[in-house]
C-alpha cells in the first residue's frame, strides 16, 4: 500500500516538477531555432463564428487592420447554424477581402474548419476565433516561421485581460505562465504539444482534417507532428482574449477541453503511433497522465489515511488537509481575495476537478462538437 502511495506522490511530482526540467534541459541540449524570414504568401484567416453578433463588427475591423499586404490576405468567416444578427453585420462590410460562408446547421467547430479550409485560396491557413482580438503584427510574426520548410504549424500566445479581477482569473493567469514556460521549451525541440484555437496557422496541405469530436487545440499539432513536420509557438504574435469571470463557466469550459483531450486520445491513438519517441513523451507526461491527476490526488489522500497512525503520515495528511482547505477558502473569496496563497490551490483543484467531470462526460458519450463560449469573455470590447 505504501509502494502504491509514494509511487503516485512521484508521479504528480515528476509530472507538474520535474517535466518542465526535463523538457526545458532537452531543449538546452537538441533545442534549435526554426529559421524566420519577412515572407509574404498568400493567407486565408478563417474564423468559426456561431452567434457573435456581440464581437463580430469588432473582430471584422481587428482583421482589417492587420499589418500585411492587402493583395496576400483573405478572411473567411465561417457561419455555424448562426441565429443571431451576425450574418447581417457581416454583408455591412464591403471589403473584397471578406468571404461569408454561411452553414444553416450548426455542425460544431472543426466540422466547419473542415467544410472551409478547401475554400480557402491561401498557400498558409491561420485559425482563430470571433471573441480574439490580435495585435496588428500578429500575422506577420507568425508567417515568418514558415520560411523554413520543415514548419508545419505555428501557434501564437493567447494573453488574458482582466486576470486581476476575479480568483478564477488570476489563477488562469499563473496556470497560462507556467503553460508558455512548457510551451517554449517544447517548441525549441519543434514538437509544441497544444496549440491555441484562437491564433494557430498551418500549411493547407498539411492541414488534416481532424475528427470534429476532437478540440482543434489538441488534435492539429499532434497530427501535423505525426506527418514529420515541426510545430512551433510565437510568443511575438499576441492575440487579446477576455479571461473567464464565472466560476460555472471556467469549469464548464475546462471539463469541454479535458473531455475532448479524452475523446481525442482514444481517437486517435493509430495515428498518434507516428510520433517520434520524443512527442510520444510530450504527450504522455504533459498530457496523457496529468489528465488522471484528479484520482491520484484522491487516492493517496485516502491511502494516507490508512497509515494516520504514523507520525511522518499524520503530518502529510496535515499538509494535505492545509493545501485543500486554503483551496476551499479561495472558493469562497473568490470574488474577493488578492492572496495568491488561496487562489493558486483554488485553481489547481478545480482544473483537476474538471478532469472528474470529463470523464463522466466521456463514459456518457456525450457530444463534444458543439459549445458555447463563456458569455462573460464577450462582455464588453476588447481594446488590444
Amino acid at each position: 500500500m505504501k509502494i502504491i502511495f509514494w509511487f503516485f506522490c512521484g508521479l504528480t511530482f515528476f509530472i507538474y516538477c520535474l517535466y518542465p526540467v526535463i523538457i526545458f534541459l532537452l531543449a538546452k541540449i537538441m533545442g534549435k531555432e526554426a529559421r524566420k524570414e519577412e515572407i509574404t504568401p498568400f493567407v486565408s484567416l478563417i474564423i468559426a463564428v456561431h452567434d457573435e453578433e456581440k464581437v463580430i463588427k469588432d473582430k471584422v475591423l481587428n482583421a482589417l487592420a492587420l499589418d500585411y499586404p492587402a493583395d496576400k490576405l483573405e478572411i473567411i468567416f465561417a457561419l455555424d447554424g448562426c441565429a443571431d444578427k451576425t450574418h447581417q453585420i457581416l454583408l455591412g462590410f464591403s471589403d473584397s477581402r471578406i468571404i461569408i460562408v454561411n452553414n444553416p446547421q450548426r455542425l460544431g467547430k472543426v466540422a466547419a474548419l473542415n467544410k472551409t479550409v478547401p475554400l480557402a485560396k491561401g498557400q498558409i491557413i491561420l485559425f482563430s476565433d470571433a471573441n480574439s482580438i490580435y495585435e496588428t503584427d500578429a500575422l506577420k510574426k507568425l508567417i515568418r516561421n514558415f520560411a523554413d520548410e520543415r514548419v508545419g504549424c505555428v501557434s501564437g500566445r493567447l494573453s488574458y485581460l482582466d486576470t486581476d479581477s476575479t480568483c478564477v482569473g488570476k489563477g488562469e493567469n499563473l496556470y497560462w505562465k507556467y503553460e508558455t514556460f512548457i510551451k517554449i521549451q517544447e517548441s525549441k525541440l519543434g514538437k509544441l504539444l497544444v496549440t491555441n484555437g484562437s491564433i494557430q496557422a498551418v500549411r493547407k496541405h498539411a492541414y488534416p482534417y481532424p475528427d470534429p469530436e476532437v478540440a482543434d487545440d489538441f488534435s492539429i499539432p499532434l497530427l501535423i507532428q505525426a506527418k514529420k513536420y515541426k510545430v512551433l509557438y510565437e510568443p511575438e504574435a499576441v492575440a487579446y482574449e477576455i479571461a473567464t469571470q464565472n466560476l460555472k463557466e471556467e469549469l464548464a469550459q475546462k471539463a469541454r477541453i479535458l473531455s475532448q483531450g479524452f475523446k481525442g486520445a482514444i481517437r486517435l491513438w493509430k495515428k498518434l503511433l507516428n510520433l517520434s519517441p520524443l512527442g510520444m513523451f510530450e504527450l504522455l507526461f504533459h498530457k496523457v497522465l496529468r489528465w488522471g491527476v484528479a484520482f491520484y490526488l484522491i487516492l493517496i489522500f485516502l491511502l494516507n489515511i490508512i497509515f494516520i497512525h504514523e507520525p511522518f503520515y499524520l503530518y502529510i495528511l496535515i499538509l494535505q488537509i492545509a493545501f485543500y482547505s486554503l483551496a476551499l477558502i479561495g472558493f469562497l473569496l473568490r470574488h474577493k481575495s488578492k492572496i495568491k496563497i488561496f487562489y493558486v490551490p483554488f485553481y489547481f483543484c478545480l482544473v483537476n476537478f474538471a478532469a472528474l467531470i470529463a470523464l463522466y462526460k466521456l463514459i456518457r458519450k456525450a457530444d463534444t462538437r458543439i459549445w458555447n463560449k463563456a458569455q462573460t469573455t464577450r462582455a464588453r470590447r476588447l481594446d488590444a
